[in-house]
């Protein structure tokens, strides 16, 4: 979610994951153990931090991979609260299929494929829970209605240890709620770099300008809904976001067509 890349650090952990390279900032350790602490029971830390890792790789890989596969090379960097995929437009990859040029649905479904790889790894999680009879999942409906709000994990008959429980309940849902807030219209999150393309398809002319005040919109709501239920992290890291927009709103570049 985070437009520019961090510098790096003498702690940075570098790996090569499909040949694209990955880069993990030591902050992406601190701001994940911050997420997950309690110090009463540090195994259950440890799985999270090993969950948040997994989830923002695969998450950050579907992103990378679909940019390979347009023929552009890609590198990937976990930072703080997210990652980033980075490719150069004019530095095609040896591994993809050499096109390398941009059309109008290719920012969308490089948007797209981010949070898919996160529900496809979600739908595995589960599918391999219910499979081996560990855990189950049942959607929750709003009300007396049949719209989906929601789900419950119930334990299996094979569910021996708790700790497989627990980091099955985390891997679902950090890819399923934090996929589906990702994708939600407010910049720079996934959901706000596809609303500023579909704008750009629509009025080329306004598409920051309009993509700028439906994500302003939509991160005051988020903000509302975090104070509300008594979620600070989230209250105040949606607020941030709606401060940036509204500041970009004001800024020389809220006119204009492409934005990338």
């Amino acid at each position: 979610m985070f437009l520019t890349e961090p510098n790096q650090t003498p702690y940075d952990l570098h790996f090569s994951l499909f040949n694209i390279p990955v880069r993990v900032h030591p902050m992406f350790w601190v701001v994940s153990l911050l997420m997950g602490f309690d110090p009463d029971d540090p195994q259950s830390v440890l799985l999270w931090i090993g969950a948040v890792f997994l989830s923002i790789l695969v998450h950050e890989m579907g992103h990378a991979l679909v940019i390979q596969w347009y023929g552009w090379s890609p590198s990937v960097v976990l930072y703080s609260f997210g990652g980033l995929a980075i490719h150069n437009p004019y530095m095609q990859s040896n591994y993809g299929r050499g096109r390398a040029q941009r059309g109008k649905w290719t920012q969308i479904i490089i948007s797209l494929a981010g949070p898919g790889a996160g529900f496809l790894l979600a739908a595995i999680v589960i599918a391999a829970a219910w499979g081996t009879q560990v855990a189950s999942f049942h959607i929750l409906s709003l009300g007396d209605t049949n719209i989906p709000f929601g789900y419950m994990m119930v334990r299996g008959a094979n569910a021996s240890n708790d700790y497989i429980l627990m980091l099955i309940g985390y891997l679902v849902y950090i890819n399923v709620y934090w996929g589906l807030v990702n994708l939600l219209p407010i910049w720079p999150l996934d959901g706000g770099k596809i609303s500023r393309e579909l704008f750009q398809m629509a009025d080329g002319g306004m598409a920051i300008r309009n993509s700028l005040i439906l994500s302003i919109v939509c991160a005051i709501g988020m903000a509302y809904f975090g104070f509300r239920n008594e979620r600070p992290f989230i209250a105040m890291f949606f607020a941030f976001m709606a401060i940036q927009n509204y500041q970009d709103l004001n800024g020389s570049n809220r006119y204009g067509g492409n934005p990338w």
